[in-house]
């Protein structure tokens, strides 16, 4: 054989090799650049928050990734695992698996207060942390005695615009702070979740119902009879979960922040114009304002992660963007085995 046929099948070698590798890398659904090696890390979000201009995810990993107004860097997550995060108007505030609080962005209200907490809720100017012998504690802007918390134990707490409601362990809601409009004058009955908004709060009761209390000048307390899950005040709309999984929402619509999308959510934030959802499958889908970005999901967070089907898929045409770039990229690699083999073959017939 000799050095030109031998070229030949080293070149064809090559091809085939290579021909192979992006076959098997195209299977696995890998892409090129930053946002193709990003899109097949195995995380996706467990948990979502919504605060004024910007937007947090949880991961399953335990970081935390933001995203939005990034002024003062309230969107600058610090590294390190997670258990819940909370995103308010210039700050956020991770709670660590330790049961520390740690808050990130404008530091004017001070720093979290040091101990273990077993949750944490970021409003307008204020934080609040529910201890884990379940005493809230709360720092920050002090206008109207919104961090004034009341004494005694509860099981949630959540720090809205002007005022903070607590949920006590037996299923009471008492609010403090601002009580324009009756925003702090919680209903009687046993509640399962509580969300204070920017001038009213939501209620989830114990039998699945949502009631509301508060400014109602865009129908943000009109809440549609039937079963939820779970229920998020926004600046002057809502939105709840179904126990079917959808999404539904009510009260300002002006950005479309209260149009929320079809299909099957685990989890749903309402922020001042904007919401997010997180699907089941971990994608996060938001919508409404996006003036400083805050609907801008990264890329890697709005298709699922790998190992993780899509809704209703059944092939590679089911996933989208992702599934299409996938089928170019094996159809590619067929082609260039195809071409490897060909050349091996003739330069075999020449030697």
């Amino acid at each position: 054989m000799g050095r030109m046929d031998f070229g030949r099948r080293a070149i064809a070698g090559g091809l085939a090799l290579a021909g192979l590798l992006a076959l098997a890398g195209a299977a696995l659904g890998v892409s090129g650049g930053w946002e193709g090696a990003a899109a097949q890390r195995s995380e996706r979000a467990v948990a979502i928050s919504v605060g004024v201009a910007h937007t947090c995810a949880l991961l399953d990993s335990g970081a935390v990734a933001c995203w939005g107004a990034g002024g003062y860097g309230r969107t600058d997550a610090p590294a390190g695992r997670f258990s819940a995060v909370s995103a308010g108007e210039g700050h956020s505030c991770g709670l660590r698996e330790t049961g520390e609080i740690e808050c990130w962005g404008s530091n004017r209200w001070s720093q979290a207060p040091s101990g273990r907490f077993s949750a944490v809720s970021a409003g307008w100017s204020h934080r609040c942390g529910l201890r884990e012998m379940g005493e809230i504690e709360c720092w920050g802007n002090n206008d109207w005695g919104k961090a004034d918390a009341q004494a005694g134990h509860f099981s949630a707490v959540s720090a809205g615009w002007g005022h903070t409601c607590g949920l006590r362990e037996t299923g009471e809601i008492e609010c403090w702070g601002a009580n324009w409009d009756g925003r702090a004058d919680a209903l009687a009955g046993r509640f399962s979740a509580v969300s204070a908004g920017g001038g009213h709060t939501c209620g989830l009761i114990e039998t699945g119902a949502v009631e509301c209390w508060g400014d109602n000048e865009e129908g943000q307390t009109d809440a549609p009879a039937g079963r939820f899950s779970a229920v998020s005040a926004g600046g002057a709309h809502t939105c709840g979960l179904r126990e079917t999984s959808a999404v539904e929402c009510w009260g300002r619509n002006d950005y479309g922040q209260a149009d929320a999308p079809a299909g099957r959510f685990s989890a749903v934030g309402a922020g001042a114009f904007h919401t997010c959802g997180l699907r089941e499958t971990g994608v996060v889908v938001c919508w409404g304002s996006n003036d400083r970005g805050q609907t801008d999901v990264p890329a890697w967070l709005r298709e699922p992660a790998l190992g993780v089907p899509a809704t209703g898929s059944g092939g590679l045409l089911d996933r989208g963007a992702a599934g299409q770039r996938t089928v170019l990229a094996v159809f590619g690699a067929v082609l260039l085995s195809l071409l490897a083999l060909a050349l091996l073959r003739r330069s075999r017939r020449r030697s």
